[in-house]
């Protein structure tokens, strides 16, 4: 039987023992300390450079403040957007107490009418007159929405522009005044006017009478 082949003279059976954990020498963690800081886990090293966990730490806080503090803008935005579209829709539920349809198809057929008949005009009475046609329908079709309307605007224009707002109180009242005059100043004149003929009318009557007599 051949005997065990060897490689080398001083060759002997070696067993292989698992590695183990144990804590490192206070020398071996001096050297190894000039390269960086490091912290030991269970005997395994962790090393890490000063000035890079430094800057990491920092940027990692301004990234969290900055996430914290455009996450809280985001929340204030949207908290307000939602508070001004309940507002809007609360107005507007406030304000158009009628049907919307038919009657807002109307309308719309009125200010396109209104469009049509002055596109080739100038641009001022090309912006005004669908504004016109359209008020008159929005007033025809849904009046109570449109006084609820008249009257949104009368407060706002009162709040936020109190001179113009008594300047048109003025107008108003002027206006009122002068179709006041012109309403007695007309039934004045039609009351005139039948006395004259009833008088005209007499007069002829006695004229023939008085012929018919001769």
């Amino acid at each position: 039987m051949a005997g065990k082949r060897t490689f080398y003279a001083d060759d002997e059976e070696t067993i292989t023992k698992p590695g183990f954990n144990s804590r490192i020498s206070e020398e071996l963690k001096e050297q190894e300390s000039s390269h960086g800081s490091i912290s030991f886990i269970e005997g395994m090293g962790i090393r890490s450079i000063p000035i890079l966990e430094k800057y990491s730490n920092q940027f990692r806080l301004f990234l969290h403040d900055k996430i914290e503090i455009y996450s809280a803008e985001l929340g204030t935005q949207r908290s307000a957007f939602n508070n001004e579209l309940n507002t809007v829709k609360k107005n507007f539920n406030e304000i158009i107490t009628e049907p919307i349809l038919p009657s807002f198809i109307y309308i719309l057929t009125a200010s396109l009418t209104g469009s049509i008949l002055v596109n080739k005009r100038v641009l001022p009475i090309r912006f005004i007159t669908p504004l016109l046609f359209g008020g008159v329908a929005f007033k025809y079709y849904m009046p109570i929405s449109f006084e609820n309307a008249s009257s949104r605007l009368l407060t706002i224009e009162e709040k936020n522009y109190p001179e113009l707002h008594k300047q048109q109180i003025e107008f108003k009242n002027q206006y009122s005044q002068l179709k006041k005059d012109f309403n007695k100043s007309l039934g004045d004149s039609e009351i005139e006017l039948q006395k004259n003929i009833h008088s005209t009318r007499e007069s002829i009557i006695d004229f023939f009478s008085s012929n018919e007599k001769k």
